[in-house]
């Protein structure tokens, strides 16, 4: 529907998703520009009021949401995998079953001889079924009730990565991901703002206008 209503120049994904994956291809532009588009459009349908909008998640309120416990102060770059043996299912390696939608088996039974893999390029003994995006219901969700704060896709966050501004904040990693660093709750990729890929998403979240904070 965005897509359409603001005549955007978008790829899909060339893999088949269903109404409940997540829109890849995204980048931080994009992605602010749908929770704009969002806002105004829910506000003239009243389903949210005058003084709400949706925006992007700022670093560290990705972080509450995520269940990782009181960090540094300081920017994304210093907080970066600061904290460590945590990740989404816990603090054991590998991943627990249905941890999440990381690069598993079917990953590596899809893709082996188009990117010539080899098993180093996947998480030795994990199988979530899904080799690319799955929907966002199919691992359980946190505490909290949110699924997908680990694996499926990387997720833009408002925050510049450090003071040089060239890079904005992703968390969360993707179905491609293997390494153990780059998974723990407290990595964060950065990008320039302008990348799009296939594993790039993003989630918004609903809050008090800033002009009325």
């Amino acid at each position: 529907m965005f897509v359409l209503a603001t005549e955007m120049k978008w790829k899909s994904a060339d893999f088949e998703q269903g109404p409940t994956h997540p829109a890849v291809n995204v980048s931080w532009f994009d992605a602010k520009k749908f929770c704009e588009w969002l806002t105004t459009k829910e506000r003239l349908e009243e389903k949210i009021r005058a003084d709400q909008e949706y925006r992007l998640p700022m670093d560290a309120e990705w972080s509450i949401a995520a269940g990782l416990p009181v960090e540094i102060d300081g920017a994304p770059s210093e907080k970066n995998g600061h904290l460590r043996n945590l990740y989404p299912w816990g603090s054991e390696w590998p991943p627990a079953k249905q941890a999440g939608n990381y690069c598993d088996a079917s990953f590596f039974k899809k893709y082996f001889e188009q990117y010539h893999l080899t098993s180093d390029n996947t998480i030795h003994g994990y199988d979530d079924n899904y080799p690319d995006t799955s929907p966002v219901t199919a691992f359980p969700a946190n505490r909290f009730g949110l699924h997908d704060m680990g694996g499926n896709v990387w997720q833009w966050c408002e925050d510049w990565y450090d003071n040089s501004q060239h890079d904005r904040v992703l968390r969360g990693a993707s179905f491609t991901a293997v390494d153990p660093e780059r998974i723990l709750l407290s990595f964060r990729y950065h990008l320039a703002p302008g990348t799009r890929y296939v594993n790039y998403g993003f989630r918004c979240v609903l809050t008090i206008a800033s002009s009325n904070r």
